[in-house]
């Protein structure tokens, strides 16, 4: 599987029964699924997008995520990894 977690971040005040999270983000929507299926993530929870969907996944998840696969990356990662996914969808967009 491969799927990826980031750094962790704070977000408080936003009224969420968490306040800690980081992404977790997979090479297809699949592993994603798979991934979040295995932490008990409910599939509610996912953040549709064309090309940037992922989970939020609370800090507690994290290191089980990792434990379970998941690669550590850095902000830097995640931003190459959303630009591929965003350069594969406008390949597969009509030339008008």
């Amino acid at each position: 599987m491969a799927c990826y977690v980031d750094t962790v971040r704070s977000y408080p005040g936003k009224g969420l029964r968490y306040t800690e999270f980081c992404h977790l983000l997979a090479d297809t929507r699949e592993e994603l699924h798979e991934m979040g299926e295995a932490l008990g993530i409910p599939r509610r929870f996912f953040q549709d997008h064309p090309w940037r969907w992922h989970h939020d996944l609370p800090e507690h998840l994290r290191a089980r995520a990792v434990e379970l696969g998941a690669r550590e990356v850095t902000l830097q990662e995640v931003g190459q990894l959303l630009r591929r996914r965003r350069a594969a969808l406008n390949q597969d967009e009509p030339v008008a």
